[in-house]
């Protein structure tokens, strides 16, 4: 038994730190919405990112334009320069990473902004503290029917 708790805890270990050894800089060169953006790698090449644990809406939808405007606004405040921590990728192949713009993680702006729906259930499954602060902000937003809950 102790045998089979040590492996896994040290598999969940490998795979983490794996996961963190690849974040890297880049440069957002296109934001397709508040919630993905095209990142540049240090080798020039452009990855899909979607951010992680955050839901926007659709293209089309009410506030869906905002929350575009709002992550467009950060990182062109912060001359478009990014901080990725990868977090695994989507059922369809696009990577998911917590995109840290200006030392404020993107998803945190979104969710102040009243702007996104933080899948707490993800957060649970990767250990990732930070969706605590993000929750706040969106039970706050519900509270006071701002945003994406003004209705």
């Amino acid at each position: 038994m102790k045998i089979l708790l040590f492996s896994i805890f040290f598999s969940v270990l490998v795979a983490t730190s794996a996961l963190a050894t690849e974040k890297f800089s880049g440069k957002v060169v296109t934001i397709i919405d508040g919630a993905t953006l095209d990142i540049a790698k240090p080798d020039g090449q452009i990855e899909r990112i979607r951010l992680f644990a955050i839901a926007v809406p659709q293209a089309g939808a009410k506030h869906a334009e905002a929350a575009t405007k709002r992550t467009t606004s950060r990182c062109h405040q912060w001359d478009n320069v990014a901080e990725v921590f990868p977090m695994g990728r989507g059922k369809d192949g696009v990577a998911v990473a917590r995109v840290i713009v200006g030392q404020e993680d993107i998803a945190n702006v979104l969710a102040k902004a009243c702007l996104a729906r933080v899948n707490m259930k993800l957060c649970r499954e990767q250990f990732t503290p930070e969706c605590v602060g993000w929750n706040a902000w969106e039970l706050q937003c519900r509270d006071e029917k701002k945003g994406l809950w003004a209705e």
